[in-house]
């Protein structure tokens, strides 16, 4: 009897609970679904009028800044490509996955975010397969493993850095030219996965040496058989300013 009268007290409370954790999360679906003009508001400053251009009237909220607007519900997610990057010149823009209007890559370059729920993935492709559709074979970069120099026994934080793109030119005359490099890191004891890119300088300024957009070029040149050997190296600095051992990225010969 006494069990009856407490689970007859306690069910409500357990359906309100639940109720309210299905609402709070389909909550941000609603904004995609855009089921009344309010959802619109979301993203936009202005309800959009029938065959009206947003991106060209500029009709957005955060002043059109993609990843703050995107970023209010989806601001946890970790494993996502870098956005608020031009293209390199090696890399192949294809019509489906369109850049920004200041030539960035975005959220919607890759999701179609007016196809409701889910929110639609411009390629459903996945790894390997998915990176090239922008980037071209010859420059996916060989897979370089990075470890710390100075763990502590015990201490975890081991870096797997892979270079997706490498972008120098190959008449170099002089030092201060930039250099494009874009990558992931990976934490082989966490797995968590970090994207970033670097525009760098190779004479040793202007450089990022805080982590998570972490890996910095450096440039020594040597006299080899009359041509200059331009060395390209670099490090990882992880979280929490762990550096790792420093390696070679390239290696080109000048007149």
């Amino acid at each position: 009897m006494r069990r009856d009268v407490l689970r007859r007290a306690v069910l409500p409370f357990l359906l309100i609970a639940v109720f309210f954790f299905l609402h709070t999360r389909g909550w941000g679906k609603e904004f995609h679904e855009r089921t009344d003009r309010k959802t619109c508001l979301v993203c936009h400053r202005d309800v959009p009028r029938e065959g009206s251009s947003p991106l060209r009237e500029n009709n957005f909220q955060e002043g059109g800044d993609l990843e703050k607007i995107c970023g209010k519900c989806h601001s946890s997610y970790r494993h996502t490509h870098p956005v608020k990057l031009v293209l390199t010149p090696l890399t192949k823009e294809k019509g489906d996955l369109q850049v920004w209007r200041n030539g960035e890559i975005t959220c919607v370059t890759c999701h179609d975010v007016m196809a409701k729920i889910p929110v639609h993935r411009k390629k459903e492709t996945v790894g390997k397969k998915l990176c090239l559709s922008c980037h071209v074979e010859s420059d996916i970069f060989a897979q370089i493993i990075w470890y710390p120099t100075h763990l502590k026994r015990g201490e975890t934080g081991r870096l797997e850095v892979k270079v997706v793109e490498f972008s120098a030119s190959r008449n170099k005359e002089y030092l201060g030219e930039t250099l494009l490099l874009y990558y992931y890191a990976k934490d082989a004891d966490t797995g968590e996965i970090t994207f970033g890119t670097n525009v760098l300088y190779d004479d040793g300024t202007h450089g990022d040496r805080k982590g998570g957009d972490s890996i910095y070029t450096l440039t020594e040149d040597a006299s080899v058989g009359g041509k200059k050997r331009l060395v390209y190296t670099g490090w990882v600095l992880d979280r929490k300013g762990r550096r790792s051992n420093t390696v070679n990225l390239a290696i080109h010969y000048t007149d």
